[in-house]
């Protein structure tokens, strides 16, 4: 059998394997997959025949790669090895390739002492399972949602609380201004950048205003009444300097990208599942205020919004004016 190599097919090395003792083919495959720790030959020849069930169910062992098939084949007999020492009288691929045996092996195994590549041994194993379907059935994957839905206020109060825990003044104010500029004037993470304390201002009898610099969508917004309070006070502090930084705006891109990241480790302890990110609460933001403006296009400049394409409509899903045409048509002045 010319050309015998460690990539061989699963069903060649059964065949392989059946030939008698002193075959030189069968020396070929026993040196191709014996991993080099099995000194013990009846513990291999006892952990052989699982080796052989496993490889010919392995939907993989027609992959062009060589490398990775002798790379898995190796962990998958070093595995086996290790099971014919702890469980001789249990070596089935239900048994061989459960979860907690997998653990348990690449705890045990030598030379995986990294955490890296004991992530890579249980992989590798773990591969094999969908060579038995029956034993081991996989569920259908579910496309994730397109988006994450508007944060409340009662996760926004949970957001705030923990902004104040932060060891540094400073932190907390950066990571308060974040949370009440997205949520109280709509803006997203990249307008966040723009924003400086000398942005927020009164105008008379309008309440708290927000300038956005941003070349992109330069607007002012009015700032929702219950938030306005809290971020006049934290502009104040700043005074000329970024809102969310310390030094003038624009800030450095991914700021806010890294006070959303510390915000949510903060809170990880008592709310894992809770994620308050800038477009969680923008689109909390547009939710409230799409029915609160006479005219469209006045609300989608201050959204700084060029369309209600922009928009995905399961934001608007609650109350959504503008899947009526004639409402569509008075906001725009009866054109239609």
């Amino acid at each position: 059998m010319p050309g015998v190599t460690a990539g061989l097919l699963a069903e060649s090395v059964a065949e392989l394997m059946a030939l008698p003792e002193g075959n030189p083919y069968r020396a070929v495959a026993d040196r191709s997959y014996r991993p080099r720790l099995a000194t013990d030959d009846a513990r291999w020849a006892l952990a052989l025949p699982l080796f052989i069930e496993i490889l010919a169910a392995d939907p993989r062992r027609t992959s062009d790669s060589k490398r990775l098939l002798d790379g898995r084949r190796c962990t998958l007999a070093r595995h086996v090895y290790w099971l014919a020492s702890e469980h001789p009288d249990r070596l089935n691929p239900d048994f061989a390739l459960d979860e907690v045996q997998v653990e348990r092996s690449a705890l045990l195994s030598e030379g995986h002492v990294t955490y890296k590549s004991q992530i890579s041994y249980k992989s590798q194993l773990g591969s094999f399972r969908t060579g038995f379907p029956k034993l081991f059935p996989t569920s259908k994957p579910t496309s994730p949602p397109r988006g994450l839905e508007p944060t409340g206020d009662r996760d926004l109060l949970i957001a705030l609380n923990a902004a104040e825990t932060f060891r540094n003044d400073g932190t907390c104010d950066r990571v308060r201004a974040m949370l009440l500029l997205c949520r109280g004037a709509g803006l997203d993470s990249v307008d966040c950048r723009y924003v400086a304390g000398s942005d927020v201002f009164r105008r008379p009898g309008a309440g708290i205003w927000v300038r956005v610099t941003n070349p992109e969508a330069s607007r002012e917004v009015p700032v929702l009444a219950r938030f306005a309070g809290d971020l006049e006070e934290l502009a104040a502090r700043a005074g000329d300097n970024a809102l969310i930084a310390q030094y003038p705006p624009p800030v450095a891109l991914g700021q806010t990208s890294e006070l959303t990241d510390m915000l949510i480790r903060r809170m990880r302890g008592q709310h894992p599942k809770l994620r308050v990110t800038p477009s969680r609460l923008r689109k909390a933001w547009i939710r409230e205020q799409v029915e609160g403006w006479e005219q469209l296009h006045v609300f989608l400049r201050a959204a700084g919004l060029k369309s209600m394409h922009s928009v995905d409509d399961r934001d608007l899903s609650c109350h959504n004016p503008l899947k009526d045409p004639a409402r569509i048509a008075s906001l725009l002045g009866g054109a239609s």
